[in-house]
């Protein structure tokens, strides 16, 4: 599944046990959570209650090899977002998964408005009153995940685990690096350096925004989807 979604355009993740994954933070900075239920044998129930537990907020997601009406229900109710039985289409799945990421941004549209900022998720897209953001595709990724949590503060271990997550360990440089790019792009004083921890996106009020630019913008808009962890149930 996680081979199929990355066709789909979204940036998947694989890993192999909720355990595992909570322990080396692997699903830091995931904007969504794919439960794979691999046999009909054992119920996805728990491990979306221990994610849970831990404190996990992303949606999740669960692709069941159970036909039971009563397996949707314990998932639902365990903390799941959407239950789909399998077999399913991975087209069907990718629609989902879009439409959940657009929930958790807040609404049922494509797009996500912070103060002075605006993002097309659809689109990827970025304009900061009114005028487009050249950004690139990491760049637009590092943004998107301060707009989605933009009460919190984003560590440094979360921006790693999506901008380089074949390799976690990257150096704080780098991840400095990255963010002063994004900085001079977006403004120095829409973000807030959290000393030891990371960085948080603060709101400025909105001016008169340039909406002419737009269409030159979508020309060079990224075209990743969001970044999806895919679970296998055992």
């Amino acid at each position: 599944m996680a081979q199929r979604l990355a066709s789909a355009g979204f940036r998947a993740r694989r890993v192999t046990s909720v355990a595992h994954s909570l322990v080396n933070g692997a699903m830091e900075g995931a904007a969504v959570v794919v439960i794979d239920q691999q046999t009909d044998s054992n119920p996805s129930a728990p491990a979306i209650e221990q994610l849970r537990t831990a404190g996990m907020r992303q949606p999740v997601i669960v692709l069941t090899a159970r036909d039971d009406w009563r397996e949707r229900v314990s998932c639902i109710e365990a903390g799941a977002d959407d239950v789909l039985v399998k077999p399913v289409h991975s087209e069907e799945v990718a629609a989902r998964l879009r439409a959940i990421v657009r929930r958790a941004a807040g609404s049922g549209s494509d797009r996500i408005v912070f103060g002075s900022l605006e993002l097309d998720l659809k689109g990827r897209c970025a304009w900061s009153n009114g005028t487009c953001l050249d950004l690139t595709r990491s760049e637009f990724w590092l943004l998107r995940m301060f707009l989605l949590a933009p009460e919190r503060t984003v560590t440094k271990q979360e921006i790693a685990s999506v901008l380089w997550p074949e390799n976690p360990e990257i150096s704080w440089n780098a991840i400095e690096v990255q963010m002063a790019r994004l900085r001079r792009k977006v403004g120095p004083e829409q973000f807030k350096t959290v000393r030891g921890l990371g960085y948080r996106i603060i709101e400025l009020p909105a001016t008169a925004q340039a909406r002419s630019e737009r269409e030159d913008c979508a020309k060079g808009c990224v075209t990743d989807h969001a970044e999806v962890l895919t679970q296998p149930s055992a």
